[in-house]
């Protein structure tokens, strides 16, 4: 079964799911810690990944591994919550293909969220970062290999694949909201280690400012097949060096994302909202 038989057959069966008449706006991918915020959806119903035909599961702790649908102020949207990362062994496609199904489904727009550690001190815990492009080394490329010309274009320019429309958004928003917020770089982290010292002043000497396990996937397939993306970081701690004595763990990352789960859900909804009146002038 090739690539895109894999994500037909998967198309199929979600669609049997939630019905003709419901084609989500906005596609959202909720990271570690923000699970949560699938309980702001109205009229919604979900199904668990492993129902899905050739979806992955999830392994990391925090990432319950269901897709939802409903409405999120009034807004029909489809979301992840969970993903699936490199780390636990999967090859790219793997990673990659909810994110390709939410698009194949009818999202136009994606909204991705991942918790993040900082490597530059303009930045701490708490804040939120949206991300305007990132550095992939070593990460692999969902487009490479041979090419599916149904899911996009051979060779993809990626100077736009984070939308400066929607970060303009989400920045408007986090000050309706009084948000912290910040613009970004993000940069690639294989996992499931964290970052060592030297890392850390590599990827800052970089021009970046956050560490990802996650996202760069998402949008490198996600702006393939023509999705406009807004990726949103959570600063859960500080890199290596930058910090306290206490090593950082994942009970931490998750601790600080519970800190934030509500003002980062208010952002979000902001945002949808923003999206949907933008769309309607």
């Amino acid at each position: 079964m090739t690539e895109l038989e894999k994500l037909q057959a998967a198309q199929r069966f979600v669609k049997r799911k939630i019905g003709k008449r419901f084609v989500p706006a906005i596609g959202i991918t909720l990271g570690s810690g923000l699970g949560d915020m699938a309980d702001l959806l109205t009229s919604r119903k979900s199904c668990p990944y492993s129902a899905i035909p050739n979806s992955p599961v999830c392994g990391a702790t925090g990432h319950a591994g269901r897709l939802w649908w409903g409405y999120l102020n009034a807004v029909p949207v489809i979301m992840m919550q969970g993903r699936v990362h490199l780390y636990e062994g999967l090859n790219i496609h793997q990673v990659v293909f909810l994110t390709r199904l939410m698009i194949m489904l009818g999202a136009k727009r994606l909204i991705l969220t991942h918790a993040t550690g900082a490597v530059t001190r303009n930045l701490e815990p708490c804040d939120i970062v949206g991300i305007r492009s990132h550095i992939s080394v070593n990460c692999p490329d969902p487009t490479a290999g041979p090419g599916i010309p149904e899911l996009g274009q051979e060779f993809t320019p990626m100077e736009h694949a984070y939308s400066p429309a929607l970060l303009k958004i989400a920045k408007q928003c986090a000050l309706a909201q009084r948000v912290s917020f910040h613009w970004g770089v993000s940069h690639w982290k294989d996992g499931r280690t964290y970052e060592t010292l030297a890392e850390t002043e590599a990827m800052a000497r970089a021009g970046a400012d956050v560490a990802t396990m996650s996202t760069i996937p998402e949008v490198t397939a996600g702006y393939h097949m023509g999705a406009e993306i807004l990726d949103l970081a959570l600063v859960t701690d500080m890199g290596a060096g930058m910090g306290g004595e206490v090593p950082l763990s994942h009970e931490e990352v998750q601790k600080v994302a519970e800190q934030m789960k509500e003002p980062f859900g208010r952002l979000v909804s902001a945002i949808v909202d923003e999206m949907y009146e933008r769309d309607a002038t």
